[in-house]
Order: C-alpha cells, then sequence, then structure tokens
C-alpha cells in the first residue's frame, strides 16, 4: 500500500430492475417490482420467504455496530439526532440537519432516504442472510430477494400497528433446518451494544430552560430500546421502563381511533384525509407541506401530504419516538410509514404528471445543506446525504421523481400492464387514471361512502344529479405559527359539543393536528437550518379537516342535528365548536384520546391560532372510475374563531392571568456521560448549582469507581475536577492544563453523600479559586490553576463506561451570575411553598 490516501467510497444508492420483462426504453412505464401493503404481503403464503428475509435482514440490520456507516443506528440517525455527517468524509462539523420539514423539498427528500433503508436491507439480505442457508436452497431465496421491495404500511385503511409489528418476538427459520424464535425488530428496536443511545451522541445536546417544564426529548439519551406510547411511570428518564423502551401498541390503535364520527366503517380520520389529499385539485406546492404559498391563501390549499404525515407520528408515538423528530426514525414503525407516504406522492404524481416545482413562495426558494451553504430549490437540488454514484454526486429532485426509474412501483400504478397501453405502445393516461380514481374512492371515500350508502336515505341537504349525488361539504382549517413555542410539539385539538354549552371532551373529540417540530438549536448550536430560518421568518404551518363524516353521523343518531342543508349546519356548529391546544408528551396518566396538558389562553395567543370554517360544493358519482367535485370554496366566518377556542361564550377557554415572571434561573439536565455547555460565560463570583435526585453510597467490590465532574474552558481543557471515589473513601479535586493533571487535592468523603434522597453540590467561582460546598456545607477551597481561563462547558461520568455513579443518572444544573442572585432566588422559592 502507498502512502498516498486511500480513496474514499461512497455508498452509491442504485435503482434494482427485474432481469427481464424490463425495458430501460420505456422509461417510467418499464415493468418493475412492486412495493406491497405490509398486512396484505405478510399474510399470503406465497410471500413467506420474502418476510423471513425480511426480519431476518432487519434483525442483522440492527444489531451492527452503531459506529458502522450502514447500521441501523447511522441510518436511521440521517433523520435527526445524533446530529452528524453520514457517508462524508469532512471532518467540518455539521452546521445544520439533513431533513427537511415545513418545506416543499419534504416528500422529495424522503424518497431517496426510504430507498436508501430498502438497499440495504436487501443487501444484508444477499450478502448475510441467504449465505447461511444450504447451497441447493440459495438460488430460491435470492429470487425473492430479487423481488422484494420494502412495504408499506397503510395506516388509513387499518388505524392500528401493522401486524408484523405487534409482538416483541417472532418465528423465523433457522438456516439448518427448524424455526426458531428471535426479538422482533419490527417491535421496537434495541441498541446492539446495550447501552443508552447517549452512548452515541443522542440526548447529549441538552438545552437550557428559564421556565418550569424542560424539553422532552432531551432525555432519549438514556434509553435503550425505542418505545410507543409509554405508561406515565415508563416516562421518568432513569425508569427501566424508558430504558430499555414501552411498547403499548393497544394504545396507538386507540389514538387512531378515538375521533367521533369516524369509526362505523372502519376509517380512521386518516382515511378521508388522504381521499381528500387526492381528490382535491391543487399545485405541488400546496400539495408538499405544511407551508403556506401565501399569507391569504385559499381554504383548499391548506390541504398537504405533510399535516397528514404529522398525524400519524404522534397518533403512533406520542411521548415516544416517533412523536419527536429528532428521535422518530429509530422506530422501526417509521420507514413503513414514510414508504406509504412515498405511495401517496407517486399515486398523486401520476394524476398529476405535469405538476412539479413551480410557484415556489419565497421562504421555500433555497434550502441549507449541512456546511450551512444556500441551494435554490428547482430540479437540481442536491438531497444530502444520499449519493448517486460512485464521484459522490448527489441525488437530486429531477432524479427521484418517478418511482419506476428507482426501480420499484406501488399496487396502484401497474403502467406497464397491457391494458393501459394504446395501439402505438403508449400509456393510455385516461384509463390509468379511472383505474386510480376508482381505488381511491373505495379505499378512503368515507364521505362518499355515506353519501351514497344504498342503505339509508340521504339526509335533508343532499341532491339527486346526474349518476350521483350534490351536498354541501364542510371543514375546518387549521393555522398556527409553527415555531410560537419554540419548536415544541403539541396538539390542536377540535371538538363538537354533545350537548349546548357542556364539554366532554372525550366523545366531543372530532379532529385534531399535531405539530410534528422541533428546536432549530439545541445547547447553541444548529441542527435544522431551515428551522432557524422558519423561526426568524415566523412561518405558519396549516392543516385541513374535513369534517362532513362527523356531520352524516350526527344526523343519522339524531343527535338535535336533522339536516346537512347549510344553516342548519352552521348554526349547529356555531354553537358547539370548540378548540384546545395541548402540549405533547406530558408526565400526567391519560386516555390515549386526551395528549398533554393543556395550554393556557395567554399562551395560545402566541400561536396566532386560526380556526377557519368553510364550505364547498361537492360531488359524488357512483360510477367509481370518476373522481369527487369539489368546486366553490368559501370561508365561513360565523364559524371561524381564534385563540379564545370557540364560537359559544360558554364554550370558550377561561382566560387567566399570566403567573407573574420569575427571576430567569438557568438550568438543564446533564446525563451520565454527558457534557454542557453553559448558556453564557461565568465570571469571578458565579455559582454553578448541581443537584443530584439519589446517591448511592454503597462501596463497590470490584471496578472502577470515580464519579467525575469536569468544568471546562473554551478550550476544552479541564480548568476544575471533582472525582467521588467512594472505595477510597475520598473526594479528589485537580485540574488539567495543557493535558497535564496538577497536584491532587483530598478531602475524606465521611460525613458527606450520605442521604440517600439527594445531595447538592455548590461550585463558587471566587476569582483566584473555586470553593466547593456540599449539601450547602464548606467542603474545600480549589485555588485556581489557571487564572485566566473562564468555565465554558461541565461533563458528568464515570472514568469508564462501566461502573455506577455515587450521584444520579442526571444532574440537574443550575448557574447564576453570583452567590447574592442564588440566595434571593433560593428565598423566593421557598416563601413559594
Amino acid at each position: 500500500m502507498t502512502s498516498e490516501a486511500i480513496e474514499y467510497q461512497y455508498y452509491q444508492i442504485k435503482a434494482r430492475f427485474p432481469d427481464t420483462d424490463s425495458s430501460p426504453d420505456d422509461g417510467i412505464n418499464r415493468r418493475v417490482f412492486v412495493r406491497q401493503e405490509i398486512d396484505e404481503w405478510s399474510g399470503k403464503k406465497s410471500n413467506k420467504r420474502q418476510v423471513d428475509l425480511f426480519i431476518l435482514a432487519l434483525d442483522k440490520f440492527q444489531k451492527l455496530d452503531p459506529k458502522e456507516r450502514l447500521s441501523y443506528f447511522q441510518v436511521a440517525g440521517i433523520h435527526g439526532q445524533p446530529f452528524v455527517r453520514w457517508d462524508d468524509p469532512s471532518p467540518e462539523p455539521m452546521k445544520s440537519g439533513y431533513c427537511f420539514h415545513s418545506h416543499v423539498i419534504f416528500p422529495i427528500w424522503h424518497r431517496p432516504y426510504v430507498l436508501l433503508f430498502e438497499q440495504v436491507v436487501y443487501d444484508i439480505m444477499i450478502q448475510e442472510v441467504i449465505p447461511q442457508f444450504p447451497e441447493d436452497h440459495q438460488a430460491s431465496w435470492r429470487q425473492h430477494a430479487e423481488s422484494w421491495r420494502l412495504p408499506f404500511w397503510d395506516w388509513a385503511r387499518k388505524g392500528r400497528v401493522p401486524d408484523l409489528a405487534k409482538y416483541p418476538t417472532i418465528t423465523v427459520p433457522r438456516p439448518e433446518g427448524g424455526s426458531m424464535r428471535i426479538d422482533n425488530p419490527l417491535f421496537q428496536f434495541r441498541m446492539p451494544t446495550d447501552r443508552p443511545m447517549r452512548s452515541e451522541g443522542v440526548g447529549t445536546e441538552n438545552t437550557w430552560e428559564n421556565d418550569s417544564e424542560q424539553e422532552d426529548y432531551k432525555n432519549f439519551g438514556n434509553a435503550i430500546g425505542t418505545s410507543r406510547w409509554p405508561d406515565e411511570e415508563d416516562q421518568n428518564p432513569t425508569s427501566e421502563g424508558w430504558r430499555h423502551g414501552v411498547v403499548n401498541n393497544r394504545k396507538v390503535a386507540d389514538a387512531f381511533n378515538a375521533h367521533e364520527g369516524y369509526n362505523d366503517k372502519n376509517h380512521g380520520p386518516a382515511a378521508e384525509m388522504v381521499f381528500r389529499l387526492l381528490t382535491v385539485p391543487m399545485d405541488y406546492t400546496t400539495f408538499a407541506s405544511t407551508n403556506p404559498t401565501s399569507k391569504d391563501q385559499n381554504v383548499e390549499q391548506d390541504l398537504n401530504i405533510e399535516y397528514i404525515h404529522n398525524n400519524i407520528h404522534g397518533w403512533t408515538g406520542d411521548a415516544g419516538h416517533m412523536g419527536n423528530v429528532p428521535v422518530a426514525s429509530f422506530d422501526p414503525l417509521f420507514f413503513l410509514h414514510h414508504c406509504n407516504i412515498d405511495r401517496l406522492f407517486a399515486i398523486w404524481q401520476a394524476l398529476n404528471p405535469d405538476k412539479w416545482l413551480t410557484n415556489i413562495p419565497a421562504d421555500n426558494a433555497t434550502i441549507r445543506d449541512s456546511y450551512g451553504k444556500d441551494h435554490a430549490v428547482n430540479g437540481n437540488t442536491p438531497l444530502q446525504p444520499f449519493r448517486r454514484d460512485a464521484e459522490g454526486d448527489y441525488w437530486t429532485p429531477d432524479g427521484v421523481r418517478f418511482t419506476p426509474n428507482l426501480g420499484y412501483a406501488y399496487p396502484e400504478l401497474p403502467r406497464w400492464e397491457s391494458k393501459y397501453r394504446q395501439e402505438d405502445g403508449t400509456l393510455n393516461q385516461a384509463l390509468f387514471q379511472e383505474n386510480i380514481n376508482t381505488i381511491i374512492n373505495r379505499l378512503y371515500g368515507v364521505s362518499r361512502d355515506l353519501a351514497l350508502d344504498p342503505k339509508t336515505p340521504p339526509p335533508k341537504g343532499v341532491e339527486a344529479i346526474d349518476g350521483g349525488l350534490r351536498v354541501t361539504d364542510f371543514a375546518f382549517s387549521v393555522r398556527f405559527l409553527k415555531y410560537a413555542f419554540g419548536g415544541r410539539p403539541f396538539w390542536v385539538k377540535l371538538y363538537l359539543a354533545q350537548e349546548d354549552g357542556v364539554q366532554t371532551p372525550l366523545t366531543d373529540l372530532i379532529a385534531e393536528v399535531y405539530n410534528f417540530s422541533q428546536k432549530p438549536e439545541l445547547d447553541g448550536l444548529s441542527v435544522c437550518g431551515n428551522c432557524t430560518k422558519g423561526q426568524t421568518l415566523r412561518i405558519q404551518s396549516t392543516a385541513y379537516i374535513p369534517i362532513t363524516p362527523v356531520l352524516y353521523k350526527l344526523v343519522r343518531s339524531g343527535r338535535k342535528l336533522t339536516s346537512l342543508t347549510r344553516d342548519e349546519v352552521l348554526a349547529y356548529i356555531r354553537k358547539r365548536a370548540y378548540w384546545r391546544v395541548f402540549k405533547a408528551s406530558n408526565l400526567r396518566r391519560r386516555p390515549p384520546s386526551v395528549h398533554g396538558k393543556e395550554v393556557p389562553r395567554y399562551e395560545v395567543e402566541k400561536l396566532e391560532l386560526e380556526i377557519i370554517g368553510s364550505t364547498n360544493d361537492t360531488k359524488h358519482f357512483e360510477n367509481p372510475a370518476i373522481p369527487p367535485s369539489f368546486e366553490n370554496f368559501q370561508k365561513e366566518p360565523t364559524i371561524s374563531g381564534g385563540a379564545d377556542g370557540a364560537l359559544d361564550p360558554e364554550l370558550k377557554q377561561p382566560k387567566i392571568d399570566p403567573p407573574a415572571p420569575r427571576p430567569k434561573r438557568p438550568r438543564a439536565n446533564l446525563p451520565l456521560h454527558g457534557s454542557l455547555r453553559f448558556p453564557q460565560t461565568l465570571k469571578a463570583d458565579s455559582v454553578i448549582l448541581l443537584e443530584s435526585s439519589s446517591v448511592d453510597p454503597v462501596k463497590p467490590d470490584v471496578g472502577i469507581d470515580m464519579t467525575q465532574i469536569s468544568i471546562k474552558d473554551a478550550a476544552n481543557e479541564i480548568i476544575f475536577h471533582i472525582s467521588i471515589r467512594r472505595r477510597q473513601g475520598q473526594i479528589i479535586f485537580n485540574a488539567k492544563i495543557g493535558g497535564s493533571w496538577g497536584q491532587e487535592e483530598r478531602i475524606n468523603i465521611d460525613g458527606r453523600f450520605e442521604s440517600e434522597d439527594g445531595a447538592t453540590i455548590l461550585i463558587h467561582d471566587q476569582g483566584d479559586g473555586f470553593e466547593v460546598s456540599i449539601d450547602w456545607v464548606h467542603a474545600i477551597w480549589f485555588a485556581k490553576r489557571a487564572k485566566e481561563r473562564t468555565p465554558q462547558s461541565i461533563s458528568y461520568d464515570l472514568g469508564a463506561q462501566e461502573g455506577t455513579s455515587t450521584l444520579s443518572e442526571d444532574l440537574e444544573v443550575r448557574t447564576y451570575p453570583s452567590m447574592k442572585a442564588l440566595f434571593l432566588q433560593k428565598h423566593a422559592h421557598e416563601e413559594d411553598q
């Protein structure tokens, strides 16, 4: 080997085409293999070998060392945390995360991401799984692998997790014969090292909060396994449930189906959302993103694929991984979910083949890459970090525009079938689209089924027309500032009271919108450049909620609504509609239909929330090949409102005064093996207060016993170091300047850290030295070794990855500008108790 550097080998994401029956000359009409709905695919005996290959390969994928480029951990980490470069040899730190939300690139960027996941699983099938089987069986196994494509989870038809993901273990074949039970890789992902995710950088970037509530996702670093809908006691970051992951799939189903009016035909609200998405006319820019195309756009332009996607994350994850942007992709359902998002995107494209990246709003005209560079949004925008060739060129929007060119299609889109070919061999576009319309009407048309139900006469307000029916359709648009709460996720929930002036939220709930978002910065570092831009520009998020299916049910149940005539429905809604905002992922015990803690009205006002009632003239046709018609959209001011939470005074949210402002007390959680930058430079007389929720005074019999706290300067030099050593019965203080430790200073541990209920360590910078107090009792004064250096960060570890800490898993860190400020704050807090 020469002394020249070895050229970096990029991982190429490539299309896979069938060996036969495929002609590249056919372009997007070529024959390719199909991604199938996961329950239908796994339920067919003929697919058993494909299912076995998928589970075995995914199991091996998840067990790869997290430090490997093609490990499950690293591929999942592209979407958010740990915010490091992927397939990029550059040593330059990330200046922005890869993923795009609230942007027209949203569905485009996720297409090569899902393709990457599919390709890695396929590679493992071919290279690792199949070679384990007897040689005379391998050809058959390879044939099944070649035709395999990643299945999609159609949550709009089945509001529950897929059958393959229900249970913690699953049966797979042994290569040598027979079968065995293994941990189900679709049930949850577990770190293959059995160490918390923070060991690989997840959750170590903690935010300083000046209010009483901390960010929820900061504690995902403590998790070894992923969670879905963890119970209250399992959301404690130090609990065994949280560490190992809790999966409540029953609660996922409850969340999908907790909406009044959608349950009669086993359709959740997502079905009607998808129905409108694929049938209401719109351009690509409207379709792609929650970000509005203009400040005064029409209500039908509030409909988009991203808000539907966001709700699925909230319904699936809640306080677990899927409900939180930085860690959502660690849940194995993420890729099945996004495979379905890609499918809906592909279906919409087939119905709108000429619509693409045009009329882009100004705040979406560029994207910021991981180096902090802005790129114009067009067909050639680089989609980092997805490489299409060995030279390292990125995939582009034009390159991923059509799925057949990427080697796959969906069941609704078999362009190559002879029945869709005209005499000259070209695609019969009209016939092809008629078939798609038939499928959409059959699978998702909840309002259509209700209108055309032959068993029930149509209510007053539904008019017969040639070949179908016409009805006034009702909906709510929801608009709010996406980053008004600093990027925290939250729910906007809409209700219709069953009795005048009486709120019963569990049964009144008709719809909800999830703000699937993240903080643009963590610990002072940008992790989402486009989020930062969105926060600066105060971008809105939009959603469109059709409620006509709910009204049909109310009429037929006799709940004081006798018809679907416009005037009667408007009067009914005006008297009974109300809405509330809830913070996501709080720790209170609650049914799945109640998400988080209700946000008070003075906080809701920050959202600039708009609930806009609207109507349109809708036509449904008995011929399923004919799509519905939606015309004459108009806002209805009498059923529109804002932050007050209702139209009728009796249902409005009570207006309370905000609490008196308190002096800011910067704080953050510091996890074991984590680090934290201080929110500002700490000068002489400043105080660092560390609080531990527990103490373990027991001396370990073996192993390294060093609970270490290190104060560092801007150059990462340790200017002050505390090491608690139970086995030695001492606490050691030191500094490491210029790479060398100085003279140790020691005190006995006896009489200190004796209460298992917790401990407080106070470090007071006195200019020429640090005074340390333990539980408010003076312990030592340590002379500074480098007086010109100022504290910039703090770390907490064991000196080794194994062993136990004297202190709790997380330390609460507070800083104060002076000792006087600390005691004034402490006194004020005690008076409030």
